[in-house]
């Protein structure tokens, strides 16, 4: 529950620290008196937005803080244990808005994020505003008051796990078939280059190992013509070349010793001689090894033939990178099997967890199947304690997929809350068939329905502030005496803090607060008070009647004379 509230410098209010008790608390006041600023004040600290927020002093920070009992919720306890926050006694949360709008947010003390302000805030803090009717009307949140009453959480995530898993996976299916679908078309050409490739046998530089070889025995005729001539020049002739140079260096050898410039000459014409003998054997081998063979020029031309037939067809430059190309084709093929193995095995998965999927969704239809029963006969006997004892409540659950259904058309058939579409039905008034809240039901009915719901839900739940702005709208006569009862019964389990224009509400409450507007030629102001006895029912005076008569008060005094007696 809260405990107390400190607002300083926000709107109209300067600073006011308030402590409110258990039970039914009531704010009234004029039309425009700014009952709302307590409200708005609780709304920014968890973290809603400020728009339209303006300081009492521009010059200073708004400062706002809440405090709260959190002994006996223990799912905020949970919450805040998660958090590694200790709130045993109290927990206070606080924000900070300074002159330029930039929010600091405190949880006990110590600086939070407004992500945690926001997690905390449905486990606290029960808010109804008058447009919160028209969302009553929406089928999704229909769903969810269901839900809540029928304790549906656990069954309910694990759907919602579920359907996410497969959503993501149907779509991953998608996309792998598609890139299949893409790949399959290449498939054939890729295994024909593959087998083609692999046919050749190739090997890195054969190309240019062949191309030289062919090019040596093309020319082998002449090769060995030339060595003939060299041999017989070199050694072989009269005169040759090896003799007039031995020659040479056998007259240098007998002056050697004379000069050093003649003794390098020597040995320069002596390793000339070593040089022209190495270079006798080497064309003795060519000779010997260079033979026209027409049967192996044929197979190289053959070959070269083939190789060349590849490197054109394919568009590369070598068998370097016809190598390459296999390699490629070898991979995209494997990518392709890989890629169908992939599609088989997620399908195997998707059908699998498709039956789990639909006993889940079956457990989760039965389980509100069930509670629905349960909770439309509570909201009838509530409804009819306000003011329409004729009423008719009813809820409806329709599937939203059936039997049959493929999981793609499944999944997009249902979502992620199951496959249930919730409706609440309504009837007023006898003879009439219950039909849908939003084609039957006035704003005071719809009033009445969302507060029978709030009292319903309460007993399920840890004790929060529910915070009634103005649910009294359109209400009034004997209809408002009974609301006033219903509210008094909801408080009784949960802290209620009702604004509200009724005295019968007011009448009821465990304290009264009235809010004041007051103004000078400068500025206005905003005043609070907490109202005991005589100013209490001065203020019911004014909201009977309009103004604080004689007639006023005597009236008022009655109805508290007859709450009294009934205890």
């Amino acid at each position: 529950m809260l405990t107390e509230l400190y607002i300083r410098n926000y709107l109209l209010l300067p600073e006011i620290r308030l402590s409110l008790c258990r039970g039914l608390t009531v704010i009234s006041g004029e039309t425009g008196a700014g009952k709302s600023i307590l409200i708005g004040a609780i709304s920014l600290i968890f973290g809603d937005n400020n728009a339209g927020m303006e300081a009492f002093d521009k010059e200073r920070s708004i400062y706002l803080e809440a405090t709260f009992s959190p002994q006996q919720n223990t799912a905020l306890q949970a919450n805040l244990q998660q958090a590694g926050i200790s709130a045993e006694e109290e927990l206070i949360l606080a924000r900070e808005i300074n002159p330029a709008g930039k929010s600091a947010y405190f949880v006990n003390g110590r600086k939070a994020g407004v992500s945690l302000l926001k997690e905390l805030k449905p486990l606290l803090i029960d808010f109804h505003h008058q447009r919160d009717q028209q969302k009553l009307l929406s089928n999704s949140l229909q769903l969810e008051l269901l839900d809540s009453y029928a304790n549906s959480g656990v069954l309910r995530a694990a759907f919602t796990e579920l359907y996410a898993g497969c959503k993501t996976d149907l779509k991953r299916l998608d996309e792998l078939k598609r890139q299949a679908g893409q790949q399959k078309q290449m498939q054939e050409l890729y295994r024909f280059q593959l087998e083609e490739l692999e046919s050749a046998r190739l090997s890195p530089g054969e190309d240019l190992a062949l191309q030289n070889e062919y090019e040596l025995l093309s020319h082998s005729a002449q090769i060995n013509e030339m060595c003939a001539e060299l041999q017989q020049g070199l050694f072989e002739g009269e005169n040759s070349i090896y003799d007039q140079v031995n020659g040479h260096f056998a007259s240098l050898q007998k002056y050697q010793n004379l000069n050093p410039h003649l003794e390098q000459a020597a040995l320069s014409l002596q390793q000339a001689l070593e040089a022209m003998q190495e270079a006798a054997r080497q064309i003795s081998g060519i000779n010997e090894n260079l033979l026209a063979d027409p049967q192996r020029l044929a197979s190289i031309q053959s070959r070269l033939d083939i190789l060349n037939g590849l490197l054109y067809k394919h568009k590369v430059k070598s068998i370097d990178e016809l190598l390459a190309l296999f390699e490629e084709r070898a991979g995209q093929l494997a990518s392709l099997e890989s890629l169908e193995e992939e599609i088989k095995n997620l399908e195997i998965s998707l059908n699998k967890r498709f039956d789990t999927l639909k006993l889940s969704a079956n457990k989760l239809s039965e389980l509100r199947t069930e509670a629905a029963l349960r909770l439309a006969k509570e909201l009838e006997l509530n409804i009819r304690s306000l003011s329409m004892p004729e009423a008719v409540f009813e809820i409806r659950i329709d599937k939203k997929a059936v039997s049959g259904f493929l999981l793609s058309e499944y999944i997009n058939a249902v979502s992620e809350s199951g496959q249930d579409f919730v409706e609440f039905l309504f009837s007023a008034n006898p003879g009439f068939t219950p039909k849908p809240l939003s084609a039957v039901v006035s704003g005071g009915e719809l009033s009445r329905i969302l507060l029978a719901i709030k009292k319903v839900l309460a007993s399920g739940i840890a004790e929060r502030l529910v915070i009634l702005d103005e649910i009294d709208a359109g209400i009034g006569g004997k209809t408002a005496e009974q609301v006033a009862k219903f509210i008094v019964q909801l408080s009784e389990r949960q802290q209620v803090l009702c604004i509200t224009h009724l005295a019968q509400i007011a009448a009821r409450a465990d304290s009264h607060l009235a809010i004041a507007k007051t103004s000078d030629k400068q500025r206005s102001a905003v005043h609070l008070q907490i109202l005991e006895k005589e100013s209490r029912l001065q203020e019911i005076a004014r909201m009977l009647s309009g103004s604080v008569s004689t007639k006023a008060i005597e009236h008022a005094s009655e109805i508290m004379n007859k709450i009294n007696k009934r205890g």
